[in-house]
């Protein structure tokens, strides 16, 4: 009894794995018969992306090759083609993302015809410019032989105008030389200066120092010479504070800026400026300046320049 009963659980079992086995090839067959009915349609969407691109090449090299026949020794149509060149090579890369990145090929092929249509507008384009081109030139032509005969008939007094101009040319630099003379008259010389380093205590108060990473404030004082040529009034002077780096010390929003030597027409980078009460007398004077972040120690020049014109040199030092 349990022999015939294991007989017949083996062929239950052998059926059930022979059925399973048969629905496991069926569906491979499926999978592979879908597989390779993809793998077609693929190949054939391959082949018509590389006829359109092979299209799109073709239909743009003859573009080109239609244009560059089109060149000329005109610098304004040369131009013009190769800014039509230009043109064509965006429309070109534009198709190419259509074919090959999001495979609009109807999208693709209708830019092909634009592209098409484009060149022979371009080309009939050229074709026009030239012919205005050709009646230009004809028509300088003529223009050309008029003016040379008004310039023969007008020569004495082109020649005359050329006089003046160079004696009007001649007078500009004289008066420009003048002037700057005037300039350097009217600028007002220092006799001394001082420089002083200080720390600006919670009250305001100011306490001399003299190492560079106490100071907080620079304080110039300097005299100056009577100059009798200049008018009295308020007078502008401009500091310039060069560091033991040899750079310029400047912050634009404390008040830096860029003067012009007058003397060479140079220009010069300026720490700060200040203007002072000038009465034709020898006058003292300070302008302050402060800086946030840190001084650097060691040797420091310095310029003082009014009315465009260097006015005085010194040095100080900050330990």
């Amino acid at each position: 009894m349990n022999t015939t009963q294991s007989k017949q659980n083996f062929t239950a079992i052998a059926i059930t794995v022979i059925i399973a086995l048969l629905g496991l090839n069926a569906y491979q067959w499926y999978v592979n018969s879908k597989l390779s009915n993809a793998s077609k349609t693929q190949q054939t969407e391959m082949m018509e992306l590389q006829k359109v691109q092979e299209e799109l090449d073709q239909d743009y090299q003859t573009a080109l090759e239609s244009l560059e026949e089109m060149r000329g020794d005109n610098a304004q149509l040369n131009a013009l083609i190769d800014s039509q060149k230009s043109e064509l090579k965006t429309q070109k890369d534009k198709i190419n993302n259509l074919i090959w990145t999001k495979k609009e090929l109807d999208k693709a092929k209708s830019e092909i015809k634009n592209l098409n249509s484009n060149v022979v507008k371009y080309l009939a384009d050229i074709q026009q410019l030239k012919e205005e081109n050709k009646l230009l030139s004809d028509n300088n032509s003529q223009l050309t032989l008029r003016v040379e005969e008004e310039i023969k008939a007008k020569e004495e007094v082109i020649q005359a105008k050329n006089a003046i101009s160079a004696e009007r040319e001649s007078l500009s630099k004289s008066n420009e030389a003048l002037g700057t003379k005037v300039d350097m008259a009217n600028a007002i010389k220092i006799n001394f200066m001082e420089v002083k380093g200080y720390e600006i205590k919670d009250d305001g108060k100011l306490k001399e120092r003299s190492k560079a990473k106490d100071v907080e404030m620079l304080r110039v004082c300097f005299l100056t010479e009577t100059n009798m040529v200049t008018s009295a009034g308020q007078k502008k002077f401009y500091i310039r504070i060069i560091n033991p780096q040899g750079e310029t010390v400047a912050i634009e929003d404390k008040g830096s800026g860029v003067l012009t030597n007058k003397l060479d027409n140079s220009q010069v980078r300026y720490t700060t400026s200040g203007e002072i009460s000038y009465k034709n007398e020898d006058t003292n004077a300070c302008i302050d300046w402060s800086l946030a972040e840190k001084f650097l120690k060691g040797d420091y020049k310095m310029e003082i320049y009014n009315n465009g014109f260097l006015v005085g040199k010194g040095q100080f030092k900050l330990k």
